[in-house]
């Protein structure tokens, strides 16, 4: 099957025909049947709070801080708590399931809740894990989506100042609303570290193809496709990949260790008997 025709949601992304939240369910829905059953089910539980009082207030800024803590407290929405990436702590529809999730899918959910309730939350690209911003009367309010706390300016800089450990300059364009594609790319790419992670390579590999649907010809998406077909002993297969990468990247750190062992592999078998 073409890969492409078979991620046709995500060929758009520049365009950003399609809401991010529909491609995250599409994309869940890939590694699981019963994914829309969880879906389903968060849906339900955000119209069960229409009533919340609440969440009637006027101030937006007050409203949010409401739907943080029924999110964070009454939904019972957390940070993954292991130390190591996992693809149940990634995929939107396992983090509602588990009600754990990384900070990067938090947001995802946090900003539907949001929406959901009347309210616009924008996604910034922020070094370490996105944030949420409000913008409200003049002002702008920023969510971090690990906990729900509530941010200022000076903090967000401060938070931008460590992450970065001073080596980049803190400006307010950094708190731009991300594009779509930009912010897929950083899901996938973390969806496929996970699986990785998860020693799921059949869907470690899929994940990549998701990316190269994105990034048509992306040598470091390829040379990760190589190393997830020579872990699935496809090596014939990873071979084309990693001697696209080397021609492409020549000067890459990776590049000079890949040659060694596009060399080894090429080199004839002595057989023993």
């Amino acid at each position: 099957m073409n890969k492409s025709m078979q991620f046709s949601y995500l060929e758009h992304v520049d365009h950003e025909l399609l809401p991010t939240i529909e491609i995250l369910w599409e994309i869940s829905r890939v590694f699981h049947a019963d994914s829309d059953t969880y879906v389903s089910a968060f849906y339900q539980e955000l119209n069960a709070l229409r009533e919340h009082p609440s969440l009637q207030q006027e101030n937006e800024v007050e409203r949010l801080q409401a739907l943080c803590r029924l999110f964070y407290v009454h939904l019972g929405f957390s940070k993954a708590p292991e130390p190591l990436l996992s693809a149940k702590r990634v995929l939107v529809d396992r983090a509602i399931r588990l009600r754990t999730g990384e900070p990067l899918t938090l947001a995802f959910l946090l900003q539907e809740a949001a929406s959901y309730h009347g309210l616009v939350l924008e996604l910034i690209d922020f070094p370490d894990y996105p944030l949420l911003r409000l913008d409200y009367a003049q002002s702008s309010y920023f969510v971090d989506p690990s906990s729900g706390e509530l941010l200022h300016g000076s903090q967000v800089q401060e938070r931008f100042e460590d992450a970065t450990e001073d080596e980049e300059q803190f400006s307010w364009e950094v708190l731009e609303a991300a594009e779509q594609k930009l912010i897929l790319v950083r899901y996938l790419s973390e969806l496929k570290h996970a699986f990785i992670s998860d020693r799921r390579f059949a869907d470690a590999l899929t994940t990549v193809h998701m990316l190269l649907t994105v990034l048509p010809d992306d040598p470091y998406e390829i040379r990760d496709r190589g190393y997830i077909l020579e872990e699935l002993d496809c090596n014939h297969v990873a071979v084309d990949d990693y001697q696209y990468f080397v021609e492409q990247c020549p000067d890459d750190p990776s590049a000079q260790l890949l040659r060694l062992q596009l060399e080894n592999w090429t080199q004839p078998q002595t057989i023993l008997h």
